[in-house]
């Protein structure tokens, strides 16, 4: 992928998330009930990748311990509002894209895990 091309889709992503963050209630505050993200909570966003499965990881690493894998059309939900991505260990997508750092955080089996950002689409899921 060209750097134009990156630099154009690492902008789409954070003008999706800005809108995402726009656009929520007063709802999203709430305290969902004990074990369960809220129905609000769960529209903020998430990840996909149609092309291929995504390993999910206990921390932003690929030496971190594998937590499960994101099977190819399914969704991932992001951890807190606006899709949050740390700064974490390299990676790459495939084994000809290019060197990668950032993670985004998601909600796996009901905890926080991290999942590569350039390997999956982001923005809003159902």
């Amino acid at each position: 992928m060209s750097r134009t091309a990156m630099a154009a889709r690492l902008a789409a992503v954070g003008i999706a998330s800005l809108g995402l963050v726009a656009t929520m209630n007063s709802a999203a505050s709430a305290a969902p009930e004990a074990g369960r993200v809220s129905a609000t909570a769960q529209e903020w966003g998430g990840g996909w990748n149609d092309t291929r499965d995504v390993t999910i990881r206990e921390k932003p690493s690929t030496t971190a311990r594998k937590v499960g894998t994101l099977k190819k059309g399914d969704r991932v939900k992001c951890w807190v509002s606006g899709c949050s991505s740390v700064t974490g260990g390299t990676y790459k997508c495939t084994s000809g894209s290019p060197t990668e750092k950032q993670w985004h955080e998601v909600r796996w089996a009901g905890k926080k895990a991290y999942a590569a950002t350039r390997c999956l689409e982001w923005g809003r899921v159902e």
